[in-house]
């Protein structure tokens, strides 16, 4: 049963953006997600800093989320997305570069 319910998925297709999300110009697609995730006081620590017209969102996260809530969150605001604005639209994050305090002290950089 678990190798049918794969096999199902991977055959389905990925749905794309609609005529009204790609007319947008990227700021009228920022400010569209802002007032939805506005909403939510849950999502009031991401900042948008692309909306593209394929459909990818990249946030960037403005405080410390538990990894443990953070995947969450994530498909719950991609869902409200998807519901709300356009059923296209994918969640990605910003990538964040290295916080260590300690691997600072040492002079070892890491670059993302």
């Amino acid at each position: 049963m678990s190798n049918l319910i794969k096999k199902n998925f991977s055959l389905e297709e990925t749905p794309q953006t609609g005529k009204e999300w790609n007319n947008l110009k990227e700021e009228d697609r920022k400010k569209l997600i802002f007032n939805k995730i506005s909403e939510n006081p849950l999502y009031n620590s991401f900042e948008i800093t692309k909306a593209e017209a394929n459909g990818i969102v990249i946030l960037k996260i403005e405080k410390l989320i538990k990894a443990s809530e953070r995947g969450t969150l994530l498909l719950d605001l991609e869902e409200l997305l998807k519901n709300e604005i356009d059923e296209g639209l994918t969640i990605w994050l910003e990538p964040v570069g290295d916080k260590s305090k300690l691997r600072n002290l040492r002079g070892i950089e890491i670059k993302s």
